[in-house]
């Protein structure tokens, strides 16, 4: 794209935003002033004359009342406060648990110790024996990771149901779809336990190798393997066939919240925090995850949120031997994918423009500012970032990352090199068979399409796809595309 269709491009959009703007604030003002008339109006009508005279001649007053209103309020609660009575209470089910949980956290040591608060000690027992699931972390204000130690991270754990998702994964191709369909969703849910994610990890490690606990002990799922992707290449296809590829021995999470948080916890430039310090973070997440009650399951996989490819290199100091791979796509047909909203300021691939570092410092070695650019070339840009840091992670890897284009007949690729030469799994005719039958139906279906009716839409996607897109594509994605297409770890490079 050049300079000049750029500030046209530019100008336009600018003088559109500001016509919005100025009509957004004009119909404001006026629906607002008709509002305060109505009320004013209504007032004088309904109220009395008494309370009228209060409010245009006894402000003082009035606030008077408010003020010793407000001191009393606060002596009752310096009150509760002393007498302990501000301790809340975590709710599971219709159980009000005792006064030992502090802001709704249990001291998972503790409960475990204490006979006189039989629910605390069945939630904690709950953890312990993997009948409840990680589903989230949350770093407090003072949370802390260091190189071999983090505090203040709390865990949040709920019992979950992975049966719908091992029966139908197009139906539940997202982790937050698991976690909803198994009630454990939302900041209301009763079902949800709060424990310091350090104090579970340690208990959880000393129950798993004593001895004493082996009649009881959860199975500790082998890692297979992990996605890392451009985004919108594939990559829920690829989880939900690593389900279907045998469904009774497999555990798959897709684009959960923990390994993502522990993944960028330190930032995309580290800044946060040291490289190794989230890499244990990682080790600690991915073991609880890992842990089943289900005695069938065997094997663990990730599908990681496409942003973690920024710092996939976390994920390479904890597992170091672990086998992932990245997928990516032709730039037009990716690009088409991301921008297909309402208003392109509002894509993903956009909306990272101010905050990623990345972004900034591909921005700093080109040859334009960041004023010079349009939404699209953020979009490219973005995409570009994640392309770039798997081309570093991949010659790092030597092999154990594989990079794989998203083409008509990727599940082929799963099935025939992916699975059973890279991840080391063993594929059968029936696994093949139900990782074929799914791939015909729409990855994110959740009950859109009768199955089987999926068609692939790239040759439309490169049709539709405007100038400024192909540009785009063209100036900033299409360089880091052509790496990935030449690698030695690309899969193709492996079939030769």
């Amino acid at each position: 794209m050049t300079k000049i269709r750029r500030k046209v491009l530019k100008e336009r959009r600018r003088k559109k935003t500001q016509n919005q703007i100025q009509l957004f604030v004009l119909s404001i003002v006026l629906t607002t002033g008709t509002l305060f008339m109505f009320l004013y109006i209504f007032g004088l009508l309904f109220s009395g004359p008494t309370q009228i005279d209060n409010t245009l001649n006894d402000d003082t007053g009035n606030a008077e009342v408010g003020v010793q209103k407000m001191k009393r309020l606060g002596e009752k609660a310096a009150a509760e406060k002393l007498s302990g009575l501000d301790i809340k209470k975590h709710v599971i089910g219709e159980k009000h648990l005792g006064s030992s949980f502090h802001g709704g956290i249990i001291p998972m040591r503790l409960a475990l110790s204490n006979d006189d608060h039989p629910e605390e000690k069945e939630l904690a027992q709950q953890i312990l024996l993997a009948s409840a699931n990680l589903v989230d972390i949350k770093m407090g204000q003072n949370s802390l990771v260091e190189d071999d130690h983090y505090e203040g991270i709390i865990a949040e754990f709920c019992p979950l149901n992975f049966k719908a998702q091992k029966n139908h994964p197009p139906e539940l191709p997202m982790f937050r779809d698991v976690v909803d369909k198994s009630g454990c969703g939302g900041k209301g849910s009763r079902h949800v336990v709060r424990v310091d994610l350090k104090e579970a990890v340690d208990l959880i490690r000393e129950f798993d190798v004593n001895e004493k606990s082996n009649n009881e002990k959860p199975t500790i799922l082998d890692l297979k393997g992990v996605v890392f992707h451009e985004s919108r290449c594939g990559s829920t296809l690829a989880a939900n066939s690593m389900m279907a590829l045998n469904p009774e021995k497999h555990r798959v999470y897709s684009e959960s919240s923990p390994p993502a948080m522990a993944l960028r916890r330190c930032a995309e430039d580290y800044s946060d925090c040291s490289k190794d310090g989230a890499a244990n973070l990682l080790k600690d997440v991915i073991y609880l995850m890992g842990r089943s009650n289900d005695p069938k399951e065997e094997n663990l996989f990730f599908k990681f949120q496409s942003v973690t490819s920024r710092t996939m290199e976390i994920f390479r100091i904890a597992f170091p031997t672990t086998p992932w791979i990245f997928l990516y796509r032709e730039p037009v047909e990716v690009m088409m994918s991301q921008l297909k909203v309402p208003r392109i300021s509002q894509a993903i691939c956009v909306r990272s423009k101010n905050s990623s570092p990345m972004i900034k410092s591909f921005i700093k070695k080109s040859e334009y500012s960041f004023r010079d650019l349009v939404d699209e070339e953020f979009c490219a840009i973005h995409l570009a970032t994640l392309c770039e840091s798997a081309i570093r992670n991949l010659e790092d890897a030597e092999g154990v990352g594989l990079a794989v284009k998203y083409t008509e007949d990727l599940v082929h690729d799963f099935l025939d090199t992916v699975f059973p030469s890279h991840f080391h799994t063993p594929v059968s005719t029936a696994g093949s068979e139900r990782v074929l039958k799914i791939s015909g139906t729409y990855s994110k279906n959740r009950g859109r399409q009768a199955e089987g009716k999926y068609k692939p839409d790239s040759e439309q996607k490169e049709k539709r796809a405007s100038q400024q897109i192909r540009d785009a594509a063209k100036d900033f994605l299409q360089p880091s595309f052509d790496k990935l297409e030449e690698s030695p770890y690309n899969i193709n490079a492996e079939d030769e």
